[in-house]
């Protein structure tokens, strides 16, 4: 059977004439060709313009429309040089003009685009298309007054005209002005309901206002429209993963991706889920992608920050930040990251700095007041807290799920601060609601995974891998329960010349994750010999050494490192580790009354966040049943605020360090501190977190009853 050719394929074939059942006029082939074209009937079509062009080579409409069905096979400078040879022939077709322009303006030629539109709208002043497609190519030259006349101009003449009402929005979108956008948008669908760049676009600018569950249906009905639309699939990829749907969004993002392959903003959204499903390497990967094929996108920018901070990168993250605001000097991404960065410096004056200029351009900014309500302690008659407290009254309808998160966490915090514990903790209870009805958890799985560490982490596994292991004594692990007074711990430590804080690092969760027979941890371990330890070992060295080169000691206080007591034992035998205790109801309130940045999934509910706890004491008391006796220190964070001195000596004694003076003025020691308790060890050590409990006593039901005997004993 002879294969039919593509319409791509039968334009770089030679003009063949075709034998027609009936003779045809030229103009009766002309209108039928525009038929096959209008149906999709592609190759019909072209066979009737060849012919038309053997008869007539040069018919200048034939030459058009010949050159819209390269455009429409992906074949654009034919296109434009079929197009090129039409208006040669006649320079009077506004038509021909106008589709040259959009062309041009597809290729980023846009003063060739704004010649051939202006061309256009001079032949033919009622033609709303042309006013319309100009008005595109101004806007891509940043013009956007230019581009709303001719959006106008275009509406003046048709009302209705749904690819101007869209490209209003569009432009109302680029001048960050959220509610105009929506509303043309909608217009546009109304005047048009099966209009999918407007469907498209709407759950784009829904999920930027921070209202993703209203994204999905306007985007779902556009891929039921048309299932292939990159738009609207990358779209929708971004929604889910603002919605903690990571595993949905993926393949979404993935397709998009296959049909576009260059497709700057789906590598955007695949570098979000990588960096929400912990893929440190692929989410900079994918941004970096970004970066090259659209340069000047301040967004990734930003993005790229974050995951530099992910990664204790502070200063990558700072030059990516300041790129991000050199772009754009109202993103209100990089503002709020940069005023994080400088928290965690120590600067908090100039983060405070930064979160006003962002609240300056938005004043309805919740997440800027929310960082605001961080940076600093509470008092009353707070500006910040008025505002946040007329916010909650003020809500004509629900606020979506992130935006309430922040103002119920802020509100909460600013009470706490204050002292108004029973104003307080119904803000905390609700934030907590919210964000635990954004992911699925179970915590009799995770009862599981830590019952499989302590089976495979046996006293025969340990007897059989000793003496394997990178021999560095260079890493000093800080771990614990978060909110536990690892941060003060490590600051504490960090602040002797010989050691190098290097923070909470993703490192040795990362390496516990590399699958060995199919397995990640903890069931790799089963499979694992002393070779592949040592190995290891090194990797992890590596990876401290690029932080720090000449430093003869880094910390690493990423709290879950807990997990892995019993495998830093085995593979590097000569690290020192530090395990911080806090009391238990203390800590568990710290957590629920935190809104983390990412993961943390047991800290949203009291009786989770309860067996959670009692999971981890029964996994530490299991590490110091089956380690030797000083595999690692315990330390009690209520000592270190009783007496700083002495037990900065017993932690610096156990790490083979001399005493140093600055180890007692840490809140003066500079450098960057990722983490929740970024504000408090910027101070001297104080006593009014230790039973911090009490006075929550009353609502805290569900965690005693979980923390059982774990409860201390009351006053």
């Amino acid at each position: 059977m002879k294969k039919t050719k593509s319409p791509a394929e039968l334009l770089a074939e030679p003009i063949v004439a075709a034998s027609q059942p009936q003779p045809l006029s030229i103009e009766q082939a002309m209108l039928l060709a525009t038929q096959h074209q209008a149906e999709g009937n592609l190759q019909q079509a072209e066979q009737l313009l060849r012919q038309i062009l053997q008869v007539q080579p040069g018919h200048a409409f034939a030459l058009h429309l010949l050159g819209i069905i390269a455009h429409q096979c992906g074949k654009s400078e034919l296109a434009l040089e079929l197009i090129g040879k039409a208006i040669r022939q006649n320079d009077n077709v506004a038509l021909f003009h106008a589709n040259a322009g959009e062309m041009y303006r597809q290729l980023g030629k846009l003063e060739e685009a704004v010649r051939h539109g202006e061309r256009a709208v001079a032949l033919d002043a009622n033609m709303a298309s042309a006013h319309s497609n100009l008005g595109i190519a101004y806007f891509d030259q940043e013009d956007y007054q230019r581009a709303e006349d001719c959006q106008q101009r275009a509406l003046a003449l048709d009302p209705n005209f749904a690819p101007a009402l869209n490209n209003l929005g569009s432009i109302c979108r680029a001048r960050k002005e959220t509610s105009a956008a929506l509303d043309w948008y909608c217009r546009a669908i109304s005047a048009d309901p099966s209009y999918i760049e407007s469907l498209s676009n709407l759950g784009a600018v829904l999920m930027e206002d921070e209202r993703a569950e209203e994204a999905v249906a306007p985007l779902e009905q556009a891929l039921r429209l048309n299932p292939n639309y990159a738009e609207a699939l990358c779209n929708l990829g971004m929604v889910r993963n603002a919605l903690e749907q990571h595993d949905a969004a993926l393949p979404l993002l993935q397709r998009a991706l296959q049909l576009r392959p260059d497709y700057a903003e789906a590598f955007v959204g695949l570098a979000r889920v990588c960096h929400e499903k912990e893929n440190i390497e692929e989410a900079e990967r994918c941004a970096r992608r970004v970066v090259e094929l659209a340069p000047t996108k301040a967004e990734m920018y930003s993005q790229l920050a974050g995951i530099y901070t992910e990664m204790a990168r502070s200063d990558d993250a700072r030059q990516m930040y300041l790129r991000a605001l050199e772009i754009d000097p109202e993103n209100n991404e990089a503002l709020l990251g940069m005023g994080h960065l400088e928290m965690e410096g120590g600067d908090m004056a100039k983060a405070e700095t930064l979160f006003l200029q962002a609240l300056a351009l938005k004043q309805d900014n919740l997440p800027a007041r929310f960082h605001l309500a961080q940076v600093k302690k509470v008092k009353a008659g707070d500006e910040n807290l008025t505002a946040l407290e007329a916010a909650a009254l003020e809500s004509e309808k629900p606020l979506p799920a992130k935006k309430a998160m922040a103002l119920h966490f802020a509100l909460g915090k600013c009470y706490d601060d204050s002292k108004q514990h029973d104003k307080a903790f119904p803000h905390f209870l609700e934030g907590c609601r919210l964000k635990r009805a954004t992911y699925s958890y179970d915590a009799s799985e995770v009862t599981k995974h830590f019952d499989s560490i302590m089976q495979v982490f046996d006293k025969e596994t340990l007897e059989r891998l000793r003496g394997g292991g990178e021999p560095s004594s260079v890493p000093i692990f800080v771990l614990g329960m978060p909110r536990s007074g690892t941060t003060l711990t490590e600051q504490i430590i960090a602040s002797h010349p010989d050691v190098y804080g290097a923070g909470e690092l993703p490192d040795l969760l990362a390496i516990t994750q590399r699958q060995l027979n199919g397995t990640a941890y903890p069931e790799n371990i089963r499979s694992i010999d002393k070779t592949q330890l040592t190995a290891w070992g090194a990797d992890y060295v590596a990876g401290l050494r690029q932080r720090a080169p000449d430093a003869q000691h880094i910390t690493d206080k990423m709290p879950a490192n807990f997990f892995a007591v019993g495998l830093i034992h085995l593979m590097l035998p000569n690290a020192r580790i530090i395990h911080v205790n806090r009391n238990p109801v203390d800590t568990c309130l710290s957590c629920f009354t935190r809104l983390f940045n990412r993961k943390q999934e047991q800290t949203y509910d009291l009786a989770e966040l309860g067996h959670y706890y009692v999971d981890y004491i029964r996994l530490m008391e299991h590490w110091r049943k089956v380690l030797p006796a000083g595999a690692f220190l315990d330390v009690q964070y209520e000592d270190i605020v009783a007496d700083q001195k002495a037990q900065a000596r017993r932690m610096l004694d156990f790490c083979g360090l001399e005493w140093d003076d600055a180890c007692l003025d840490f809140h003066k020691h500079k450098r960057a501190i990722r983490t929740a308790s970024v504000t408090q060890v910027r101070q001297p050590i104080y006593n009014s977190s230790v039973e911090r409990w009490r006075p929550y006593e009353k609502h805290l039901g569900p965690l005693l009853d979980a923390l059982g005997d774990l409860v201390p004993d009351s006053n």
